[in-house]
């Protein structure tokens, strides 16, 4: 039997295992998060803004996806990509935002969805 912790966590990894595997799908592209978001909420993982950013910034501290703005033109340090991640959870939109973010996955990623590599509290989806 589940408890109320154990189902968020549950929850958790599955949302962080679909978020790995639409990039693993749109690669090379990156995918705006807006993107992102609406394609979980068809996959039956209805998020909120601020959800979405936290999940985001758990994958990006394991380094398997990385952001940037759209405008960026090189790459952005972790701090930064910290920085653009609060302040996304933080805006009502891309528009107060002032750019879109950006998230593109790494080699550890494509490691992980390829099940080369594996990590505690994902997910893997195939």
């Amino acid at each position: 039997m589940f408890n109320q912790s154990q189902q968020q966590r549950e929850r958790s990894a599955r949302v962080r295992g679909w978020i790995v595997y639409l990039l693993y799908k749109g690669r090379p592209q990156p995918l705006p998060l807006t993107s992102l978001w609406k394609m979980l909420d068809r996959h039956n993982m209805p998020l909120t803004r601020r959800r979405l950013a936290e999940e985001i910034d758990y994958l990006r501290s394991l380094r398997l996806l990385g952001v940037f703005p759209s405008d960026a033109d090189k790459e952005i340090s972790v701090v930064d990509q910290a920085k653009y991640t609060q302040r996304y959870a933080d805006c009502e939109s891309d528009q107060e935002m002032g750019t879109v973010l950006m998230a593109r996955l790494t080699a550890a990623g494509i490691n992980f969805q390829d099940g080369i590599s594996n990590h505690e509290g994902i997910t893997r989806v195939e």
